[in-house]
C-alpha cells in the first residue's frame, strides 16, 4: 500500500511540475500590482506610474499603481510583505524603507527577511536651497552663517527620516554647524513654507525645486550625490564645495519573501530594457532622476549599505522617530 501510494504521489508531482512551470512562461496572466506606500503625486509614484506604463504597453496586460499610504511607508510596505508571493504585488520601495529599519525597532515586517529584491530603478538629488531674501550666496557663506549665530537657521524637510532630513543632518555632520530642522508631511509643504519665507532654508527632491530655483524665488547652494543635476547645471555638489553628502533619492521595485525566482528574474528583465530606452531616460530626466538598473543582486547589496548608512546618521544626529 505503501508503495503504491509513493508512486501515485510521485506520478502526481511529475504531471503537475510541467503545469508550474507553463504558468511562469505565462507570466503575467492578470493584473499586476505595484504598491507606492506614499500618497499620490510624489517622486517615487511619478516614476512607478512611468514603469508600469511601459510595462503594460510592452506585455498588452495592465499593470497598475496602488497608493497606500500611512506611517511613513510602512502601512503600505507591511500591506506588500503579507501578500501572497505569487508574482502579482510588488513593493515600489524608496530611501524611506531603509530608514524606518534603522529608525524604528518595532516594524512589523523585516526588509531584509520577508521581502526579495528585483531592481534598481532610479536616484535623484536632493537640492539645499534658501529664501531669495537671505543673506547666503554659497554653501561657505551659510556656514559661515551658521557658526556665527548657532541655532538661528532652520530647513524645512519632507518628515523625519526621509532622505531630504538625512541630507541636512548630514551637512550639520560635516560642517559642524547648529542648524534647526522643521519636518512636514512632504516635500511639497516644505518647499511652500520656504516660498513663503517661513523656513529659511528647505532640502528637497530636483522635481520640487527647479522652477522656482529657475525663476530666483529660491537660491540653490548645493546637490548632493557625485554629479551635478542636468536640471541645475550650474549648482554645485556639496562635495565640490568641501562636504561628503552622498545622501540620493532612490527608487526601486521589491517582491514578497518566496516570489517565485523565475518572475523576478522575468520583471527585472523587463525593467531593464525598459529603463534602457531612450524615451524613457528623457522622460526620467524631466523629473531630476537617472536610471539605474542592474541585477537583484547588486539592488540587495545597495539596500544593506543604505540601512547601515542610515544607521550611521540616525545615531550620530541623534533623530529620534516622529510617532
Amino acid at each position: 500500500m505503501n508503495r503504491r501510494r509513493s508512486i501515485l504521489i510521485a506520478s502526481l508531482l511529475a504531471l503537475a511540475a510541467p503545469l508550474h512551470v507553463v504558468a511562469q512562461d505565462e507570466w503575467p496572466s492578470k493584473v499586476v500590482k505595484f504598491v507606492v506606500p506614499y500618497g499620490a503625486g510624489g517622486s517615487t509614484d511619478a516614476l512607478a506610474r512611468l514603469v508600469a506604463q511601459r510595462l503594460s504597453d510592452r506585455w498588452g496586460k495592465s499593470v497598475i499603481v496602488e497608493n497606500k499610504p500611512g506611517a511613513n511607508g510602512i502601512i503600505g510596505t507591511d500591506g506588500v510583505a503579507k501578500s501572497p508571493p505569487d508574482g502579482y504585488t510588488f513593493l515600489v520601495a524608496s530611501n524611506g524603507q531603509a530608514v524606518n529599519v534603522a529608525l524604528r525597532s518595532n516594524l512589523p515586517y523585516d526588509m531584509l527577511r520577508d521581502f526579495v529584491s528585483v531592481v534598481n530603478i532610479a536616484a535623484m538629488p536632493n537640492v539645499l536651497a534658501i529664501h531669495k531674501a537671505q543673506p547666503a550666496q554659497t554653501l561657505k557663506d551659510l556656514v559661515a552663517q551658521a557658526k556665527t549665530k548657532p541655532g538661528s537657521l532652520a530647513f524645512g524637510h519632507a518628515g523625519v527620516g526621509s532622505s531630504q532630513h538625512l541630507t541636512g543632518e548630514i551637512l550639520k555632520l560635516e560642517a559642524k554647524i547648529d542648524i534647526r530642522q522643521v519636518p512636514y508631511k512632504g516635500g511639497g509643504p516644505a518647499v511652500a513654507d520656504a516660498l513663503g519665507g517661513h523656513v529659511p532654508l528647505v532640502v528637497a527632491g530636483v522635481p520640487a525645486m527647479s522652477q522656482h530655483v529657475k525663476s530666483g524665488a529660491l537660491r540653490a547652494l548645493a546637490v548632493t550625490g557625485p554629479k551635478r543635476s542636468p536640471q541645475l547645471p550650474d549648482v554645485p555638489t556639496m562635495q565640490e564645495q568641501g562636504y561628503r553628502n552622498d545622501e540620493v533619492f532612490w527608487v526601486a521595485l521589491m517582491a514578497p519573501k518566496g516570489t517565485p525566482p523565475a518572475v523576478v528574474a522575468r520583471l527585472n528583465a523587463e525593467v531593464n530594457a525598459v529603463l534602457a530606452d531612450p524615451a524613457v531616460k528623457a522622460k526620467f530626466a524631466e523629473q531630476g532622476a537617472e536610471v539605474s538598473g542592474g541585477t537583484p543582486e547588486q539592488f540587495d547589496a545597495f539596500l544593506k549599505r543604505e540601512i547601515e548608512n542610515a544607521a550611521r546618521v540616525i545615531k550620530a544626529a541623534n533623530i529620534k522617530a516622529d510617532g
